[in-house]
């Protein structure tokens, strides 16, 4: 395990997935450790590693969105702490197994389509925040919050696909983003599961011990190198790994016709949604355009962006076209994510 999280800390830092993605299947599928094991396990992997990238992307002032961040923990908070007394209880240990690899499975698919349109545009921060977009940030961290309580992880991968795939913010400011509400809703899963529930199994505790101060190291790592990856690179780690952990799981549990139409539902409706979110972010970003509401902003910031390197810049005088410029007076600029 201590090997297996020297990769898992670098993912951890460098990726919208906490070590979790990694400890949860070796040690279910590969160790055969009960899934309770391995969920308190990766919380408190995730407590250390994503804790410490966390101060990384802080001391570095890598932009998050913070309306995320906030929303995002509090529905997080309320989902985990109440699955941890119900689904967790509720679901079989095979079930607890397939959904953890299904759930990210989904995830992968949702990259996939995010990274289909190289040419897209993409923001900083959520544009024009309304009560709805608040909403919809709280019951994100609610389903992911849920997930967490018998997988360990999922609010960090629900936080990212709502911001890249609806509210169209770059990777950029989505993964340390994620990074920062993974922590913080780690710590306070482990402190329940630990001081409120009195649950932790003794298993669980040795592996800790083998485990965090590796994270702690690779994680801070892993973040820095994040930032230097190209997002296709990043995206390719995330595809390989979830890919092998799903076929692993088909190979490994044994299954019967519930547990696969079940799996099988899980990532058709996963893909059914995360297609939805893609069509509803590209409509939503379209009226704004059409409103003018970006205009501003991307004149305030454009040179920001330059400099950084995160986008590409090419200006006209014509007029407006529909090949995806945005209108910034007597010029438009096209902005394109590398």
């Amino acid at each position: 395990m201590t090997l297996t999280m020297i990769f898992g800390g670098l993912i951890a830092g460098m990726t919208s997935e906490g070590g979790g993605a990694v400890a949860y299947p070796v040690l279910t599928l590969a160790i055969k450790a009960e899934p309770d094991v391995a969920r308190d396990v990766a919380l408190m992997v995730q407590a250390c590693g994503m804790s410490t990238a966390s101060f990384a992307i802080l001391f570095q002032h890598i932009q998050v969105e913070w309306h995320s961040v906030v929303l995002c923990f509090m529905g997080g908070a309320v989902g985990a702490l109440t699955g941890f007394h119900t689904l967790d209880v509720w679901l079989s240990k095979s079930q607890k197994k397939m959904g953890f690899v299904t759930i990210w499975f989904s995830f992968a698919f949702a990259l996939f389509l995010l990274n289909r349109y190289n040419d897209r545009k993409t923001y900083y921060k959520i544009h024009d925040f309304k009560t709805w977009k608040a909403i919809v940030l709280l019951v994100t961290g609610l389903i992911g919050g849920f997930f967490t309580s018998f997988a360990g992880g999922g609010l960090d991968i629900c936080s990212f696909s709502m911001l890249t795939l609806l509210f169209r913010v770059t990777e950029k400011v989505a993964t340390p983003t994620s990074v920062l509400l993974m922590a913080s809703n780690s710590c306070l899963c482990f402190y329940w599961r630990v001081m409120v529930m009195r649950t932790m199994a003794q298993e669980a505790l040795e592996y800790i011990a083998v485990t965090a101060p590796v994270v702690t190291l690779m994680a801070p790592i892993g973040a820095t190198l994040g930032s230097h990856f190209h997002r296709l690179v990043l995206a390719s780690f995330i595809y390989v790994l979830d890919t092998i952990a799903l076929i692993s799981a088909f190979i490994i549990i044994p299954m019967n016709t519930g547990l696969v139409l079940g799996s099988l539902a899980i990532i058709v409706v996963g893909f059914g949604i995360f297609t939805l979110l893609t069509k509803l972010g590209e409509r939503t970003i379209r009226s704004y355009e059409a409103d003018g509401r970006l205009d501003k902003e991307m004149e305030d910031r454009v040179t920001n962006w330059k400099e950084n390197g995160d986008i590409s810049i090419s200006t006209s005088s014509a007029g407006h076209d529909n090949s995806g410029y945005v209108s910034t007076g007597s010029s438009f600029w096209s902005v394109t994510s590398v």
